[in-house]
């Protein structure tokens, strides 16, 4: 037989096609775009939960059982109509609030802010696999060669502020959920709360239960202050001994992370004064301050706080936000913002990969939402700067595209010092975009790309230090720095921190910047190593002069690099350096300088030093 048996028994194909054009596409029943028809119209809490309704009246088996309203009414829109960012939110509110008696007040508020709004169809539920990575299409915008990245399919540029503060505390939720953390009904976290008289509690615990007892305004046509005061203490929470101490070491030392190059130091300034009046924002502070205070073994043990204390602050954290997600004003805060890339910093401490990873995730899209500004100061900027720098690390770490598709305005030679240091960093991240192409799509197709890219990348290099101004210069290092191995390379300012130089030591040697030169060098070193080879022995010389040349620089910076906040991102590049180095000594001053960093930054969790040695120990068996 001639003929597939199974086309035998199917209608001609003109048939065929006619019934699939009257027919609605199959779609799985998890997408939120097509929830499933009922023939049985369920209450409105049921249809936004999208749970099955077992229609009784005048209230259902569900609503009866958490004590809620329930409505039939026929006035209200069915949901399955709803356009895919509202029911992307009410799909994420159904995860979140669940537990909460006041679920239906929640969505209708939330779909009352976007039901107007047009729908990206891109939206996908929270579950989807990260950005993946491969493929290279370039498109080289005028004389820079900046490659453009396609908009995420994660992030359309649609996508609002509710959705992406939703999609975030999604994955804040679940997270706690693969920790096997049982949640109660009332509070949302475990702990000594539960049950607790509320004479028995510190300002800040009833500061971050009182949200518990505010009631949802149904009009949102006069949104604003009135909303505001409805998530925001009326005056500043007071502290306990102890919490006031976490609370210094977040302004004084973990600030200075966050603020990196930012001259005007908005986040050490704006952030803990936010902080002052918002629970949500205050206990993600001190769970971040109490983690990294736990790490630090010069505190006396009975002084130290315990890591359990800090999971109880990230657990009122969670809860907080649990309840202010009701309110789009919230939802549209520098606090929201703020917290997010607290619990970001967090896990990055803490140094569970997949977590940090998924928290990277949502501080972008939160950040994608607002459509900021990047290269005008402010807290928004700041915390976009803050967030490419961790996003740049765990994008190398992952071997995968940073999650960044911005492009910046500004020439090289519009910029000031400090923006200068900035451009250093994303320059970084497109570097880390070039890296993440595996040997496996260097095809024939993509050779001659991938020959361009490493071209406009060494050029944005080059224009870079072309336009570095006296700030950066080399200053005489002083005995201290001594080292016999590396020369010491000392910049100042550093990160441009506040410790002063006297002004005999400045004296112009070459144009190099502290911290920014190092990402500048590693950046050198990762672009010689990741290009195309062509050009025979000669060439490859040179571009193993390049990496050895880089890589001293690199190092001799680094012996001079003391403050915290330069510690972090300058074990980064100490690391990225090592992973090339041969020679015995100079692995040997390496790993000094990276326990150097960890102990002054108490950051990572695993020592860099110890898979340094794992990763020379494997090159000595290949």
């Amino acid at each position: 037989m001639s003929e597939h048996p199974l086309q035998e028994r199917g209608p001609p194909l003109a048939e065929s096609e006619a019934q699939g054009s009257r027919k609605r596409p199959a779609n799985p029943p998890s997408d939120a775009r097509y929830p499933r028809k009922r023939s049985s119209k369920a209450c409105h809490v049921c249809r936004a939960r999208k749970t099955k309704c077992d229609n009784v009246r005048p209230t259902c088996g569900f609503c009866a059982s958490i004590s809620i309203s329930c409505s039939y009414d026929d006035t209200e829109r069915d949901h399955s109509s709803f356009d895919p960012a509202s029911l992307e939110i009410l799909r994420q509110l159904g995860q979140v609030l669940d537990s909460q008696g006041n679920l239906l007040e929640v969505v209708r508020s939330i779909a009352a802010t976007q039901s107007s709004e047009a729908a990206a169809s891109s939206l996908v539920p929270s579950s989807m696999p990260n950005i993946p990575t491969s493929g290279i299409a370039v498109d080289w915008v005028g004389n820079h060669g900046i490659q453009q990245q396609a908009d995420s399919p994660l992030t359309p540029r649609t996508a609002s502020v509710s959705v992406a503060a939703a999609r975030w505390f999604g994955l804040f939720r679940d997270e706690l959920q693969e920790r096997d953390v049982s949640p109660s009904v009332e509070w949302g976290f475990p702990g000594p709360l539960d049950g607790q008289d509320d004479n028995d509690m510190t300002q800040l615990q009833r500061a971050t239960k009182i949200i518990d007892d505010q009631h949802l305004e149904k009009d949102f046509a006069n949104e604003g202050s009135c909303e505001q005061d409805m998530w925001q203490a009326s005056e500043s929470i007071s502290l306990l001994e102890r919490e006031q101490i976490l609370f210094e070491n977040f302004v004084h030392r973990i600030c200075s992370w966050l603020d990196l190059f930012d001259n005007a130091r908005t986040f050490s300034t704006i952030v803990p004064r936010l902080a002052a009046r918002n629970a949500g924002l205050l206990n993600a502070i001190l769970a971040l301050s109490g983690y990294h205070q736990s790490l630090d073994g010069t505190i006396p043990q009975e002084e130290r706080i315990g890591q359990n204390s800090a999971l109880q602050y990230y657990y009122q954290t969670l809860h907080y936000v649990q309840k202010a997600m009701r309110y789009p004003t919230y939802q549209r805060s520098q606090e929201l913002m703020a917290t997010t890339l607290i619990i970001s910093t967090y896990e990055m401490l803490r140094g569970s990969r997949q977590d940090w990873q998924r928290h990277l995730q949502g501080v972008f899209w939160i950040l994608r939402s607002r459509q900021i500004e990047v290269e005008v100061s402010s807290l928004e900027s700041t915390t976009w700067w803050a967030w490419l720098r961790q996003d740049i690390w765990a994008a190398l770490r992952g071997r995968r595209r940073t999650y960044s598709t911005w492009t910046p305005k500004k020439a090289c030679s519009d910029l000031n010092s400090y923006e200068l240091a900035s451009r250093a960093v994303w320059i970084l991240a497109q570097v880390i975009n070039f890296c993440a192409v595996g040997p496996s799509e260097e095809t024939e197709g993509t050779f001659v790309g991938r020959l361009e890219w490493a071209r406009a990348l060494k050029e944005m290099l080059q224009e870079w230090e072309s336009h570095l101004t006296i700030e950066f210069s080399e200053l005489p290092a002083m005995t201290r720095y001594g080292s016999q191995v590396f020369k010491p390379r000392l910049i100042h300012p550093q990160s441009f921190g506040r410790f002063f130089i006297p002004a005999e030591y400045f004296s112009v040697l070459i144009a190099i910047l502290g911290l920014a030169m190092q990402i500048h060098y590693v950046s050198r070193i990762l672009v010689c190593a990741h290009e195309p080879s062509l050009g025979g022995m000669e060439k490859f010389m040179h571009r193993q002069k390049t990496i050895q040349d880089s890589i001293e620089l690199v190092c001799g910076i680094g012996l001079t690099l003391t403050e915290d906040a330069s510690s972090m991102m300058s074990s980064q590049c100490l690391f990225i350096a090592g992973m090339f180095m041969q020679d015995d000594r100079q692995r040997v001053c390496l790993l000094e300088m990276l326990e150097s960093c960890r102990d002054r930054c108490r950051w990572p969790a695993s020592s860099l030093g110890l898979e340094l040695e794992q990763i020379w120990a494997s090159f000595e068996k290949a």
